[in-house]
């Protein structure tokens, strides 16, 4: 209800005739605003698919089930291969052997090559020139261990897997050879990757082993098979696509592997990351089953794609945000970062310890470095220095904790830490959800436009329905409560205006308000004029002997007399009228 009108507004009946009912919403549709977050959701399709009802739930859960049984036969074909026999023996390495084979003095692949070549090398003199590119290529932020192992990439996830399994071959053999590295690598294996590959080619260990364990999410029903084996070959097919200088066969087997990855997810991180991609699979398939005729197949693709995109470049966006937070080392040398990140290791380790001395020696080698960097930072890269600030902010591995010296002063300390490392987590998880995953979702939509087709139909008519909805939405808007003030031309009689005192009103109980200011003496004298003019004292209604159950009023003039004993329309009509006056005085009071 309106609160910018009173509920007790005197209306006098001579001016009824020139007035016209005025509508009192409160607010206007200028425009069809929408809410930041609503569009974080509108353009992020994880959020606007998690957001959105299948039609069809029973449809949808049976096509979740489908693509994880699916997902889970094409993960044990490609690995069950990998997980005892030799690289050169498995369908990857025939692969590469073919490949190599036929293009090894192939005069177009070497040009092509050739150029690619050169291409780099040009693109590295364009970094090396430039400070600000230096830093961001060369001088990344570090965030905490799980998003360092994502934006480690395959690599990351194969090395957290090769620990997983090295501990199912203790549990399931009682071998000790892995104690020291299983020890070491903890919870940061992605810094240890070379040496966990190294660890188990020299183990000793039985390195074709099936292991066989059934998760606990699987109910049972499903069985995750594993091996040393496994993990070395795709050490190789990993190395295969991420070095420089691979032949072609490599390059290929390397990257059939990795889109083996993107297309089961399940390749380096296990069976359990199936799940999430099923889902996605199944919202694709509700998204392509509201499609145009035709375009069923090609609106599936676009939104796999679209969701896909954020599994298969989750380390990419890790990277994105390292880079982009790393520009805060601008100005300083590659020798000073590797101090620098070394430092802030060292003094948190001491925070930790509450080794007071080791503390403040690390600070202040921060603080010197800190200070060259500043000196060597030119005018103009100074705002790009600042925004590098802004996404670092609050990074756990490169924000000093307070000194933990077991006191209270101590612990008050820890909670502004907390609230900093709290909110610049927060704010990186926007960035990613908000600006980076929309970018790389559009650029997996488009490519899949490209390849299978663009449902044009489709896209129009959901452009269509959502252009009726938001000028659905405006016309629902109400306009601003602008009074509008119109002068009678003609008025009939001059009435003087009663002055009542206004009357208590309860919120939300229209009809006793009503009742009392109609049955208040200030009221009924809008019916009684005074005794000079020698007009009857009863209004017409009660003259006729017609008894009311609702509130009469002045809004839409004096009714006509009518009959009691009249017609059965004639009671209708006085029905039907009784009816608009009392909402039309509902309105008059600002309901």
């Amino acid at each position: 209800m309106s609160q910018n009108i009173s509920s007790n507004v005197p209306v006098y009946p001579q001016q009824t005739q020139y007035m016209q009912p005025v509508s009192n919403p409160n607010f206007t549709a200028a425009g069809s605003p929408v809410s930041s977050g609503a569009t974080v959701v509108e353009r992020n399709p994880l959020l606007n698919a998690a957001a959105s009802t299948p039609e069809n739930p029973l449809a949808f859960l049976g096509a979740a089930a489908a693509s994880t049984l699916a997902l889970f036969g094409i993960n044990n074909f490609i690995n069950k291969p990998l997980q005892t026999k030799d690289y050169t023996n498995t369908f990857f390495g025939r692969i590469e052997n073919a490949i190599d084979s036929k293009t090894a003095n192939n005069e177009t692949i070497r040009k092509i090559s050739g150029f690619l070549s050169t291409v780099k090398q040009r693109a590295k003199n364009v970094v090396d020139k430039s400070e600000i590119l230096r830093t961001l290529f060369r001088k990344p932020s570090i965030g905490g261990p799980t998003v360092q192992q994502q934006a480690a990439g395959a690599r990351g996830h194969l090395a957290g897997r090769a620990l997983e399994i090295m501990r199912k071959y203790k549990e399931a053999t009682g071998f000790t050879g892995f104690d020291a590295i299983l020890q070491k690598a903890g919870k940061e294996s992605y810094k240890h990757y070379d040496e966990i590959m190294n660890t188990i080619r020299n183990s000793g260990a039985d390195l074709t082993k099936v292991m066989s364990k059934r998760p606990w999410w699987g109910l049972g029903l499903v069985k995750n098979k594993s091996s040393l084996k496994e993990i070395l070959n795709k050490d190789i097919l990993i190395s295969n696509y991420k070095n420089a200088g691979t032949s072609l066969g490599k390059k290929v087997s390397g990257y059939l592997l990795r889109s083996a990855e993107c297309l089961t997810n399940g390749i380096f991180s296990g069976k359990g990351q199936v799940l999430i991609q099923a889902l996605m699979i199944a919202q694709a398939a509700n998204e392509a089953s509201k499609a145009e005729k035709g375009e069923k197949f090609p609106m599936f693709m676009a939104s796999l794609a679209e969701l896909m995109s954020f599994l298969a470049t989750m380390g990419i966006q890790m990277r994105v945000v390292n880079n982009l937070a790393g520009l805060k080392h601008i100005g300083m040398s590659q020798a000073d970062y590797r101090r620098y990140q070394s430092a802030m290791e060292a003094v948190n380790n001491a925070a930790k310890a509450g080794d007071a001395a080791a503390y403040n020696a690390q600070k202040a080698i921060i603080k010197q470095i800190k200070n060259t960097a500043k000196a060597n930072t030119k005018w103009y890269q100074k705002p790009v220095k600042w925004l590098g600030n802004i996404f670092s902010f609050g990074r756990i591995k490169e924000t000093i904790k307070p000194l933990d010296t077991k006191t209270a002063g101590s612990f008050l300390k820890k909670i502004p830490y907390g609230l900093k490392v709290g909110a610049g987590y927060i704010g990186r998880v926007a960035l990613i959800m908000g600006v980076i995953v929309p970018i790389f979702s559009g650029i997996a939509k488009k490519l899949s436009y490209a390849v299978f087709g663009k449902p044009a139909k489709t896209l129009a008519r959901e452009k269509a329905k959502e252009e009726a909805e938001n000028a659905q939405a405006e016309q629902q808007q109400p306009p601003i409560n602008q009074p509008q003030n119109q002068t009678p031309t003609a008025p009939q009689q001059t009435v003087i205006p009663p002055q009542y005192t206004q009357q208590p009103s309860k919120p939300g109980n229209l009809l006793d308000t009503m009742n009392r200011q109609y049955n208040s003496p200030a009221s009924q004298s809008l019916y009684q004029p005074s005794a000079a003019t020698g007009i009857m004292q009863q209004t017409p209604e009660q003259n006729a002997g017609i008894t009311r159950s609702y509130i009469p009023n002045a809004y839409l003039g004096v009714e006509n007399p009518i009959n009691p004993a009249s017609s059965r329309a004639a009671q209708i009509d006085a029905v039907l009228r009784q009816a608009d006056i009392a909402e039309a005085r509902a309105r008059q009071l600002g309901a």
